[in-house]
């Protein structure tokens, strides 16, 4: 098991079990107690996991999960919202992605275009694409967060040196009452910052963020010119709110 996977899996036994012990975890991984005192403790560095005594805890639940997490969930709904996205992507256009995992599975269909500039937050992102794409990739400057996230106030003024044709971005919650929200502060100014200097656009939004309201809000129902998600969502009201910006197929 790769070392991204493991931590996966510990942080969601974790999530479940809120507090468990080395041994427990030796058990449900198949691997030595060296090895898990060692990923505690550095899931412990990111903020991640709290340590005791021998075991381990979630420190808080009001924040995301984090990025590694975040990839291995609802994959199936990302990859058809992407396909759907795709038809939004042409040669020559320049990108925002912000730091959602929900970005990634778009990748993959930059890789025959030619002279894309695309700008992003996200250390991963970023290496995905250089790694997969002939694009050219801009990656904003500030703090690193949960390991992988460019926040913080030079992040944001990296953001005003570009003007893009598209921004993808996604979200915490979403509903007709509260709109488009966000759990995570850190980068919420950053993915704000970018809508003001893009021309289009838009928000990848599987449909298990229907209806939950975040602490935060990150932009209005107004704001998107379009919301795709991978089928439409059982609430009406939110539907009727976003009409024909709303696609699902």
């Amino acid at each position: 098991m790769l070392q991204a996977d493991r931590y996966a899996k510990i942080y969601e036994i974790i999530k479940e079990k809120r507090s468990v012990t080395v041994p427990y975890l030796t058990k449900q991984l198949y691997v030595s107690e060296a090895t898990i005192r060692r990923d505690l403790e550095n899931m412990e560095k990111q903020n991640l996991i709290k340590r005791t005594w021998g075991g381990a805890m979630i420190p808080s639940l009001e924040r995301d999960y984090p990025p590694f997490v975040r990839e291995q969930t609802n994959i199936e709904a990302k990859e058809k919202i992407a396909k759907i996205a795709s038809r939004f992507l042409t040669n020559s256009c320049s990108i925002f992605m912000e730091s959602s995992s929900t970005n990634i599975p778009l990748i993959p269909y930059i890789k025959n275009l030619k002279n894309i500039a695309l700008i992003t937050s996200s250390l991963r992102i970023s290496r995905i694409a250089a790694e997969n794409t002939s694009a050219s990739i801009y990656l904003l400057g500030g703090q690193v967060y949960d390991g992988a996230i460019l926040t913080g106030i030079q992040a944001v003024e990296s953001v005003k040196q570009y003007h893009t044709d598209i921004m993808f971005f996604s979200c915490s919650g979403i509903s007709a009452s509260a709109g488009i929200t966000s759990i995570e502060p850190k980068v919420l100014a950053v993915s704000q910052e970018m809508m003001k200097h893009t021309k289009k656009k838009i928000l990848l939004c599987d449909t298990s963020k229907v209806g939950k309201d975040a602490l935060l809000t990150l932009a209005d129902l107004t704001v998107p010119d379009y919301v795709i998600m991978e089928r439409t969502p059982a609430d009406t009201e939110l539907i009727n709110a976003l009409g024909d910006r709303l696609l699902t197929k």
